[in-house]
């Protein structure tokens, strides 16, 4: 592996291609790009064990690179896609932040907060959505900014954006909103986020949301545990203790009981690290939501 980068946080960059597994020669170009995504979605996966647990979700740096990359833990949209930006960074890309809104599974009533953070990658005199970070949902590929209203093929699903007064929502619900996320599920389209790549986000707005996600009795993902990994045929996904397999030859589900239940699944098919997370007061505290 050419362990010169074009970035300065060589550290960063050698512990970020270590934990996705890229071991090639390393350039930072489209095709590069388009490995390293579909690695990471297949390598760190989504989830809020320390947000469902009440424990803090900090932001610096040191930590994200600790929990992340040398602890093998998982992570969700704010601590990956930050990770993220100072990873490509390092390596060499031209990568930031831009916030968005969920509509995932909702028609909102009222505009939602910016609640998902994304990485928006320059390249090649185009702008590509870095985002192995939505749950279940992420796309496995980098998506053009420039291809608006064309579907874009994925190793998993196909996706488009497309314009976000065309996704059928209230336009009073898409509040500073310029492009929609959509993905083709059993042969229909569905909203997923919207953002506005040329929006600038500020450091502040970033810790605000992500104290809201990470502590208010509101949050989802104060509520309830959800964990995802994407495999290179298949998604992962878990809410609470229950565990569902979509590939294309189906769905399969599992229902975790045990602390082993948890342990196994989040060590074999997460591939997550041992010794970092309380197995027993997780399966203590997801019991107690389902009593």
């Amino acid at each position: 592996m050419n362990n010169v980068y074009a970035g300065t946080d060589h550290t960063l960059a050698e512990r970020y291609l270590a934990r996705i597994g890229f071991h090639d020669n390393f350039s930072p170009t489209l095709s590069t790009l388009q490995t390293l995504l579909f690695l990471h979605a297949t390598h760190i996966p989504f989830g809020n064990t320390a947000s469902f647990m009440g424990e803090a979700v900090p932001l610096d740096s040191e930590h994200l690179q600790n929990k992340l990359l040398l602890q093998q833990r998982e992570g969700y949209c704010f601590e990956h896609s930050l990770l993220i930006q100072q990873a490509l960074s390092s390596l060499g890309y031209n990568a930031i932040n831009r916030l968005g809104r969920v509509y995932f599974m909702t028609t909102p009533e009222e505009t939602p907060a910016q609640s998902h953070l994304v990485t928006v990658v320059s390249i090649e005199g185009e702008n590509y959505l870095y985002d192995p970070n939505f749950g279940g949902m992420s796309p496995t590929a980098p998506l053009s900014l420039s291809r608006i209203g064309q579907i874009q093929e994925t190793p998993h699903e196909p996706y488009r954006l497309i314009p976000a007064d065309a996704s059928g929502l209230n336009p009073d619900t898409l509040t500073g909103m310029r492009f929609m996320l959509q993905a083709k599920v059993l042969g229909e389209w569905i909203n997923l986020y919207a953002f506005d790549p040329e929006q600038p986000v500020a450091t502040n707005d970033v810790k605000v949301a992500n104290w809201y996600i990470s502590t208010s009795p509101d949050s989802l993902f104060t509520q309830h545990l959800l964990m995802a990994l994407a495999t290179p045929n298949a998604r992962i996904n878990l809410m609470d203790n229950t565990v569902k397999i979509h590939s294309r030859e189906g769905t399969t589900q599992q229902v975790l009981e045990t602390p082993e239940d948890f342990k196994n699944f989040f060590e074999t098919h997460l591939n997550m690290a041992s010794g970092h997370v309380d197995y027993q007061a997780l399966a203590t505290k997801v019991a107690g939501l389902l009593k």
